[in-house]
């Protein structure tokens, strides 16, 4: 593991970069998960902002460091794929915010996933 001491200027950029592009990235993904939803959208961006901010003064290049971009980066992709807000309209009625990125299984593999609790570990690691 390389030192921030040993980090070319360049390799520090990159990483800075790197680093905004994955923040950037999970706004996205909040303002897509919740995008009629405006006090969850207002919270989960200032979540989001207060994580990044404790996290900035991790050093650059660190084992910290890259588990926190990591977790971001998971966490942006349950929000494009897994998490789907609905409006009720009616009686068992619900408009559903699916969108392009939202992953869709089978009626069979939903049954059986039907009231169980998966970490993203779990279904990181599925196969389907």
């Amino acid at each position: 593991m390389q030192s921030l001491l040993y980090l070319s200027a360049a390799e520090k950029m990159a990483n800075r970069t790197f680093v905004l592009a994955t923040y950037r990235h999970l706004l996205r993904a909040t303002r897509i998960a919740f995008r009629d939803d405006e006090p969850t959208l207002t919270a989960s961006r200032h979540y989001a902002r207060d994580q990044f901010r404790k996290d900035g003064r991790l050093a650059s290049g660190s084992t910290e460091a890259g588990q926190c971009v990591e977790h971001a980066q998971d966490v942006t992709k349950i929000l494009r794929e897994n998490v789907v807000q609905g409006k009720k309209k009616g009686d068992n009625t619900y408009k559903l915010n699916m969108h392009e990125d939202t992953q869709r299984l089978d009626n069979h593999t939903a049954t059986t996933l039907k009231g169980t609790t998966k970490t993203f570990k779990d279904i990181k690691n599925a196969t389907f």
